[in-house]
């Protein structure tokens, strides 16, 4: 009975731990370019945040709708925070202009 109990308990804290997932927001990387919304697999339900991690390099962003309209600008400093952008349509544009690299999350 006792060697039944242990291996019991065994494979209940093997089972407990393989269940366990963890979860992190998905992150991508950006340098310089035009980039669309849709190739980039953005969700227009989803808030998503910029950040510029260069050391060094500044960063402006432009986001453009269906219209060639800007929507939305950004300047990021070396090492900024994050900042909220709007919710990108598929329509949308998002040109990245600068060295730096740029995270949207």
């Amino acid at each position: 009975m006792k060697k039944f109990s242990i291996a019991l308990l065994v494979v209940l804290c093997l089972s407990f731990n393989m269940t366990m997932v963890t979860s992190i927001a998905e992150t991508k990387s950006f340098k310089e370019g035009f980039y669309k919304v849709t190739d980039l697999n953005f969700s227009p339900d989803n808030i998503y945040t910029i950040q510029n991690v260069s050391a060094t390099d500044r960063v402006y962003v432009l986001i453009f709708d269906e219209n060639q309209t800007v929507i939305q600008s950004v300047r990021l400093r070396p090492l900024s925070s994050k900042y909220n952008l709007l919710p990108l349509e598929y329509e949308y544009r998002i040109v990245i202009v600068g060295d730096g690299d740029v995270i949207i999350s």
